[in-house]
């Protein structure tokens, strides 16, 4: 458990906040740095395969450890480790290290994000109420919406003054500053008893609770069949903006910036109102709405139009995991949370390393046809929310 709930839980988000802002670099740098190696559209989908990758691989293991040895010294670890590997980037980058390297480094980076990430949500959920979830959950990804927002601009500021390398730098600082916050943190970690020292135990025991939990089992699998979707576009769509459209590095930053000010607005509406909304009713909505931007991203013709589109999506994917987390913990005891937490999560994306190097091969078929599979993926998301009768959901109690 935390000791003084209320500041330490306040430090994470503070830390969060900065160590996201950093991260920001990284995720508007590495496409483009690929994209000068290659322009190809096979290894823009590598890279995103190679970042999901961990998850997985070691996403149902992970939550495990957390629920058996100390949180504290994982998280302080792992960040410490990505911290390390950023700095490795520009290196292999500037020397023209062969692409494979780059692609294996982002592989390790990735593990040891997702080492954090689940490390984080653990002790966020542990320093709220059921009914805080929602807030909680909000914010996070409130806090992850203005870091992309500000994010490009500041990247494309500290690129002109700092170039590549002083931006992982920044980077390589804010993980020091995450890492040093974790440090400073007083967690008690439960004794285990000898069941709870067994990982294959722990799994086992997990998993059948997951499996007979019937919101959560049925949330897993609808988020698998949209999260495909998002699997198909995401990678491609630097490689889409630059190689299909011909548009500026302004306007890629354009885009990202006013998707990411889409996701605030959502972010704020669903914190005003996710609480006075049933929740089957807001799946349903969500799914319909991320549909509709879908739809309009089909037109490469328009820049503005694929922009709309792309601001819907980003509206709608935050609304919907939010309450994907929030439903998740809310019906997870806390014996079960580190590894319910991290399986159902890798559950959901343990296609992505497939599906991202399967982006790469369609769109050399059809730009058109990448989208139109990514629609009926989030179509079939609906579908089975009705036919489990998630739809039927009420408010968060």
């Amino acid at each position: 458990m935390i000791k003084s709930i209320k500041k330490q839980s306040t430090q994470l988000l503070i830390g969060y906040t900065i160590s996201g802002l950093g991260d920001q670099f990284y995720t508007f740098a590495i496409p483009l740095l690929m994209l000068t190696r290659s322009h190809s559209s096979i290894t823009m989908g590598l890279l995103t395969a190679m970042e999901y990758l961990p998850t997985a691989l070691f996403g149902i293991i992970i939550g495990s450890i957390f629920d058996i040895f100390s949180r504290k010294n994982i998280m302080l670890y792992s960040l410490l480790m990505q911290s390390i590997l950023i700095l490795i980037i520009p290196l292999i980058t500037v020397y023209k290290f062969p692409i494979w390297l780059i692609l294996i480094t982002i592989f390790f980076i990735g593990t040891f994000d997702l080492i954090s990430w689940t490390g984080y949500q653990i002790l966020i959920s542990e320093s709220v109420t059921t009914a805080e979830l929602s807030d909680v959950s909000g914010k996070i990804g409130l806090i992850s919406s203005i870091q992309k927002t500000v994010g490009p601009g500041i990247s494309a500021v500290v690129v002109n003054l700092l170039n590549y390398l002083g931006g992982f730098i920044l980077d390589f600082l804010s993980f020091l500053y995450l890492a040093i916050t974790v440090k400073k943190l007083h967690i008690e970690q439960p004794t285990p008893n000898s069941k709870k020292k067994n990982i294959k135990r722990i799994l086992s025991d997990g998993i059948k609770f997951l499996i007979n939990q019937h919101e959560i089992k049925w949330m897993v699998l609808s988020f698998l069949a949209a999260n495909i979707g998002f699997q198909l576009i995401i990678p491609m769509l630097t490689f889409i903006l630059k190689q299909r459209m011909h548009v500026s590095i302004d306007k890629i930053s354009l885009l990202f910036t006013i998707s990411s000010i889409a996701s605030i607005i959502g972010n704020f509406i669903y914190l005003r109102y996710g609480k006075k909304i049933k929740l089957g009713l807001q799946l349903i909505a969500i799914g319909l709405l991320i549909t509709l931007g879908f739809i309009l991203m089909l037109d490469l013709k328009s820049f503005w139009l694929f922009l709309i589109g792309y601001a819907i999506v980003s509206f709608g994917s935050v609304w919907a995991q939010a309450n994907f987390f929030t439903i998740i913990q809310s019906r997870t005891p806390n014996k079960y949370k580190g590894m319910v937490t991290s399986t159902s999560t890798s559950l959901t994306r343990i296609t992505g390393p497939f599906i991202a190097i399967l982006s790469g091969i369609i769109i050399k078929v059809s730009y058109e046809l990448l989208f139109s599979l990514a629609i009926l993926c989030v179509l079939l998301s609906i579908g089975i929310t009705l036919l489990s009768k998630l739809y039927k959901l009420d408010y968060l109690k």
